[in-house]
């Protein structure tokens, strides 16, 4: 029966090669929408790990340091740190700017913390801000070690880059020194989005509210949750898409043979073996289409407006989606074979 599989397939390669290629530009596009569900999913727990904090706190009533309105003053500070169970307390201040570039505006997320202190991105080129006027941005921001921008209403040096340090839908992040931050955001003032603390208060803090680090993933992950949720449902329609087009070629397949599944069955081929033939063949469909997906999306993948991060799990996610459509849409062809009389093969209506 698989030769006889691989033969149909070779005597219809060009109704199936355009099946194939449908699908695999269905399935690249579902690959990259699961890519950049992905992105979206892991990017906040990314972000907080870059804080090597115990404990988050903020304004009691808040909903975290990424959503928070109201700040903190130094006070607050010096009070949490002498707060027993709290071993160290560092301000952090974080807020959205905007960069000129190439003759426009954009939009970036910004860290500022002590430098040497809990917030600690891995530096993949240069060196991480020690100084004002200084700053690591990720590496999506488009800068180079050396340039020389304006945010807002200032001017830093970029003297070091990071990768994948992006939150809120991809948007990268530009990381600087405290006291160029507390400038930008609150014009001087020393305040602060929240405190960082190595170790954790051992009791309440009146009028404050501590948070742990996966409270605080849940806070960034909460504006972008209605996205992500979005790009999901996508890339599931187009699940269905990618399963109407296979099932589309092999009813189509079906039709054409059903004079050869008379014959079959008059010359005593089992159901069985006739079964396994069409299932064989709709998988091998749906399987060639995912590995050319797979090939398709890691070419369009860096012209990507937004972060997409390609894992093992979304491949085998992939893959495993073009067994299930392979198998579901197999049923077509099936249908047809059973419902065919052997008579036909005798000429008979």
């Amino acid at each position: 029966m698989l030769r006889i599989t691989l033969r149909d397939l070779q005597y219809w390669a060009r109704r199936f090669g355009l099946g194939i290629a449908a699908t695999a530009l269905v399935f690249s596009i579902t690959l990259l929408l699961a890519g950049v569900y992905e992105s979206f999913r892991t990017e906040a727990q990314r972000t907080v790990d870059v804080f090597h904090a115990d404990r988050w706190i903020v304004p009691a009533g808040e909903a975290g340091p990424f959503t928070a309105q109201a700040p903190v003053d130094e006070a607050t500070r010096a009070r949490v740190a002498a707060a027993p169970g709290v071993r160290a307390a560092e301000s952090v201040v974080i807020f959205r700017s905007v960069i000129h570039q190439g003759g426009g505006k954009k939009l970036l997320n910004v860290i500022a913390a002590p430098p040497g202190g809990v917030v600690r991105p891995q530096v993949t080129k240069g060196r991480a801000p020690a100084g004002a006027g200084e700053a690591l941005a990720d590496d999506r921001v488009g800068v180079a070690v050396g340039d020389l921008i304006a945010l807002g209403s200032a001017r830093v040096r970029i003297v070091g880059l990071t990768h994948d340090l992006t939150y809120l839908a991809g948007t990268p992040a530009l990381v600087l020194t405290l006291t160029d931050g507390q400038r930008l955001a609150y014009g001087g003032a020393r305040l602060a989005s929240a405190v960082l603390t190595s170790g954790a208060p051992r009791a309440a803090l009146p009028g404050l509210q501590s948070m742990r680090p996966d409270e605080v993933v849940a806070d960034l992950r909460r504006p972008t949750s209605g996205a992500t949720t979005t790009v999901a449902f996508q890339a599931l329609l187009l699940a269905f898409v990618a399963a109407g087009i296979v099932g589309l070629m092999t009813y189509l397949s079906g039709l054409d043979r059903t004079v050869d599944f008379a014959v079959f069955k008059a010359t005593g081929v089992g159901n069985g073996r006739l079964l396994g033939g069409l299932v064989l063949e709709a998988l091998t469909m749906a399987l060639l289409a995912a590995a050319l997906a797979t090939a398709v999306a890691h070419l369009i993948q860096g012209g990507f407006p937004i972060g997409v991060r390609l894992t093992p799990a979304v491949h085998l996610v992939l893959f495993g989606l073009a067994v299930v459509v392979g198998a579901l849409v197999s049923t077509v062809s099936v249908r047809q074979a059973l419902h065919v009389d052997p008579a036909l093969a005798f000429g008979r209506n």
